[in-house]
C-alpha cells in the first residue's frame, strides 16, 4: 500500500532527524516532536483496510458541509432583485460552497436594476427574508456583518452623542497667588481626528458631500503647575523671519491647526525655512509642528513631506547651522517631537525640496509614454499653521501616542521621551472639575508658580462605517461607551 511505504519514510526521516538533533544544538525540539506525532497519527489512522482512511478518503472526495468554504457575499449599492438572489444561492449550492457571509455595502457601484432596494426598507426586508429562506433550504449556513459596510457598528441610526470621540482641549496660563475668576475657553467642538482640524466631507460622483453632525461635552478640568524655568515663545518673543510667505509669531502659536501662511517650496536641492531669533541663547527641549498641503497627502504627508526632508536646525551666529533633529512627519496633523536639548540664538525650521525623480525628468524632456498630461508640477510649498519651540520637556509624539492617529504608529517603539529634569510633577496637578459651571465660569487661587488650567471634553472623530450605500452611511458606535455597546451589539 502507498500509504504505508509512506509511513515508513516518514518515520526513517525522524529517526534521522533525531540522530541530527544528538550533533545540532541549535535544531528546535519542537520540530522533532511534530514530525513524531504526524507519523504516529498516520501510522494509525492508514493500514491496510483501516475504516479510518476509508471515511478520510471518502470525505476528501465528498467533504461535509462543515468542511466546505464560506464566501462573501455583497449587495453592492441596492442592486438587488429576487431573481438575482435566487441565481446566486442555487449556483454556490452547486459549487460545493457550503455558506456566505452577506455584506450590503456601496462604492461607486453604478444602478444596474430597475428599482435599487434602498437598505432596511420593507421591499430590501423582503429581499433578504427571502435569501435567508432560500439558504435554509440548500443547507448553506448564512452570517450577516453587524451593519452596513465592513465596520460592524455604525449606521444613520447612531445618534452624534453615541458616536465615537476623541478628547480635546484648551489651555489658560495663570500666575499663582493671584485669584482667577471668568471662563475658560471653549475646547473645539470640530467633528475630525485632532482639536480642530475638521474631517474631509467626500460626495460620490453626482452627489453632494453629507452634513457633519458635531458634538461636545466637558469632561474634566485639571490644573498643573509649570517647571520654574518654564518660558512660552511668546514670553520670549523672538523675531521671526523666513525664506518666503509671511509668518507671526502669534499666528504660530495660537493652537489653530486650521488657519496656516504658504511656505513657497525652495528651488530643487536647496531649503526654504523659518527661523526664530533670540535676544540671547536659549535651551530648546522640543518642537511643535502642523501643516497642511505640501505636494498631496493628507497634513504634508505627500511629496513635500518625504522622510528627511524637514529638520529643526540650530545655529549662534544665523550663518553656520547644525541639525538638532529630524522634524518627522507623523500620521497626525500636529506632530511634537523631543529631543536632546539644544542651545542657541538662532533655531529655524527647514523644508528641503527634493531632486526630481528620473521619471519627472524624463516627462519634462519628453520622453515617449510620458505626455505633458502625466507630468507633475513641483509643490508650490507647504502650508504652516503651528510652529512652537519648547523650553522644557514634551512627551515625545504625543499625539501619536495617544491614539490621535487614524491610522496606527508603527515605530512609537523606537520613539522614547529623552531623559528631562523640568518635567512637569504629577503631585502638582489638581482636579478643578467639580469647580467649574455648566458656563465653564471658574473662580480658583492657585499656589505659587505659573499655572496652566486645562478644560478637556470630547467631540466626534466624524468616523462613518463604509464602504455602504448612502441611505445606509452614519457615524460609528462609540466603542469605549459600555452603555452605547450594549445597546448595539
Amino acid at each position: 500500500m502507498v500509504n504505508i511505504e509512506l509511513n515508513k519514510l516518514l518515520f526513517m526521516n525522524a529517526l534521522n532527524v533525531l540522530e541530527d538533533f544528538n550533533h545540532r544544538s541549535t535544531f528546535r525540539i519542537a520540530h522533532f516532536i511534530s514530525l513524531v506525532l504526524i507519523t504516529v497519527f498516520l501510522l494509525n489512522c492508514s493500514g491496510p483496510g483501516s475504516d479510518n482512511w476509508r471515511k478520510i478518503e471518502s470525505e476528501f472526495k465528498n467533504p461535509p458541509n462543515s468542511a466546505k468554504p464560506r464566501v462573501w457575499w455583497h449587495w453592492m449599492n441596492g442592486n438587488i432583485t429576487r431573481e438575482g438572489i435566487k441565481a446566486d444561492l442555487e449556483w454556490m449550492h452547486r459549487a460545493g460552497i457550503g455558506g456566505f457571509q452577506n455584506f450590503d455595502a456601496g462604492l461607486t457601484t453604478p444602478q444596474i436594476v430597475d428599482k435599487r432596494l434602498i437598505f432596511m426598507t420593507p421591499e430590501w426586508k423582503d429581499a433578504f427574508r427571502l435569501a435567508a429562506r432560500l439558504a435554509d433550504s440548500l443547507d448553506l449556513e448564512m452570517a450577516i456583518a453587524g451593519s452596513p459596510g465592513w465596520s460592524e457598528s455604525g449606521g444613520p441610526w447612531v445618534k452624534p452623542e453615541e458616536a465615537m470621540k476623541k478628547f480635546v482641549w484648551s489651555e489658560t496660563m495663570v500666575e499663582g497667588g493671584k485669584p482667577f475668576s471668568g471662563v475658560l475657553p471653549n475646547p473645539p467642538s470640530t467633528t475630525g481626528t485632532f482639536q480642530n482640524v475638521g474631517m474631509e466631507r467626500r460626495a460620490r460622483q453626482g452627489e453632494e458631500a453629507p452634513s457633519i453632525p458635531e458634538f461636545y461635552a466637558d469632561a474634566a478640568v485639571v490644573a498643573f503647575r509649570l517647571p520654574d524655568n518654564y518660558k512660552s515663545l511668546n514670553e520670549l518673543a523672538p523675531k521671526v523671519t523666513s525664506s518666503g510667505g509671511k509668518f507671526s509669531l502669534s499666528e504660530l502659536t495660537d493652537g489653530d491647526l486650521v488657519r496656516s501662511a504658504l511656505l513657497p517650496a525652495a528651488p530643487a536641492g536647496k531649503s526654504s525655512w523659518i527661523q526664530f531669533e533670540f535676544s540671547g541663547p536659549q535651551t530648546i527641549h522640543a518642537v511643535t509642528f502642523a501643516s497642511s498641503g505640501g505636494g498631496g497627502g493628507m497634513f504634508g504627508q505627500g511629496r513635500g513631506a518625504a522622510s528627511g526632508t524637514r529638520s529643526l536646525e540650530v545655529s549662534d551666529d544665523g550663518r553656520t547651522f547644525t541639525k538638532v533633529t529630524d522634524v518627522i512627519p507623523g500620521r497626525v496633523a500636529q506632530n511634537t517631537i523631543t529631543f536632546k536639548p539644544a542651545t542657541g540664538k538662532f533655531f529655524r525650521l527647514t523644508v528641503l525640496t527634493p531632486e526630481p525623480s528620473p521619471d519627472r525628468q524624463n516627462a519634462s524632456a519628453g520622453t515617449p509614454g510620458f505626455g505633458n498630461a502625466n507630468q507633475q508640477s513641483a509643490p508650490a510649498g507647504i502650508y504652516v499653521s503651528e510652529l512652537v519651540l519648547h523650553t522644557v520637556g514634551r512627551v515625545n509624539r504625543f499625539e501619536e501616542k495617544a491614539g490621535f492617529a487614524a491610522v496606527t504608529a508603527r515605530d512609537l517603539a523606537n520613539s522614547p521621551t529623552p531623559a528631562v529634569q523640568n518635567s512637569i510633577s504629577g503631585s502638582s496637578v489638581i482636579d478643578l472639575t467639580s469647580q467649574m459651571r455648566k458656563d465653564g465660569f471658574l473662580e480658583w487661587t492657585p499656589p505659587d508658580g505659573k499655572w496652566i488650567i486645562m478644560r478637556l471634553g470630547y467631540s466626534l472623530t466624524g468616523h462613518q462605517n463604509s464602504p455602504a450605500s448612502p441611505e445606509a452611511t452614519g457615524l460609528e458606535v462609540d466603542k469605549l461607551n459600555p452603555v452605547f455597546v450594549r445597546r448595539y451589539f
